[in-house]
């Protein structure tokens, strides 16, 4: 009964830190990264949101970003950071995402 007990709280403890991770990724928070080149503006995303952000250099290049501005999840500042580069981003865990050529060429 004990151990049933104990594996329903670490259960619930689990899917607690889940939501938790979730419902960080879908907040809006004030962003204001400017136009420049896209490597450091998605650095600066990673370090103000807590996520990873990878990619192939050579993917990302010497494309530029127009910036990201307003009250923003990090899809939508992600969005705006890669419109026009022919770039878009996939999720490889809940706060690691990768930025890869979009299939048709076109941005996200």
């Amino acid at each position: 009964m004990r151990m049933s007990v104990v594996a329903a709280a670490i259960c619930l403890s689990i899917v607690g830190i889940s939501a938790g991770t979730a419902a960080d990724a879908a907040t809006r928070q004030p962003t204001n990264i400017a136009a420049q080149e896209l490597a450091p503006a998605l650095q600066t995303l990673a370090r103000e949101r807590d996520v990873q952000i990878v990619y192939r250099s050579e993917f990302v290049g010497e494309h530029r970003t127009s910036g990201a501005n307003g009250n923003l999840t990090v899809e939508e500042a992600l969005t705006q950071l890669l419109n026009g580069t022919g770039l878009t981003y996939r999720y490889l865990a809940e706060k690691a995402i990768t930025i890869v050529p979009s299939p048709s060429g076109n941005s996200r």
